[in-house]
């Protein structure tokens, strides 16, 4: 994925060597393990898009890790700021009366799923045979008709004929 978007910049002053790559690659693994397979990605898209722009057409590993540290910087920001909106809209404790309330739905819900459960049990089965309903008529039937046939029998001359 570097070596890709590595030869897509085309930088005057960059890293070309595959050694050199497998290096950096290493380098950024190793510097930076907890960024996923697809925060990769999207800093090589940036990159791609002109969003970090490196100076003086140069890329080499102490421009990557600086770039990998702006995303970190910014992935850090856009965490922290959607924990702090989580955490005003989480209640802090809940009191006694709201815990009751919570058990008794509970318990409410509980007692519907029972009551459809037994209600459930009472609906009687339709027979089956060879995995078909019984009372509808199937081609191994040796009195079955299709409904093709069962119309041009009333009709004289066929379809449209």
């Amino acid at each position: 994925m570097l070596k890709e978007t590595l030869s897509y910049l085309d930088y005057n002053k960059s890293i070309t060597a595959d050694r050199d790559v497998l290096d950096a690659v290493h380098h950024l693994r190793d510097t930076f393990p907890a960024m996923k397979l697809e925060e990769w990605a999207i800093i090589m898209h940036r990159l791609k898009t002109g969003e970090y722009r490196p100076g003086y057409e140069r890329l080499k590993l102490p421009e990557l890790v600086d770039i990998f540290q702006q995303y970190e910087g910014e992935r850090a920001a856009v965490r922290e700021g959607n924990w702090n909106e989580l955490k005003k809209h989480a209640p802090d404790r809940l009191n006694d009366d709201q815990l009751d309330a919570l058990y008794d739905n509970y318990k409410k819900r509980r007692e519907k799923e029972r009551q459809d459960i037994e209600k459930a049990k009472g609906i009687k089965s339709v027979p089956v045979r060879n995995g078909r309903w019984e009372h509808i008529p199937h081609q191994s039937d040796p009195n079955y008709q299709s409904p093709m046939e069962s119309e041009r029998d009333g009709e004289e001359g066929g379809h449209g004929v």
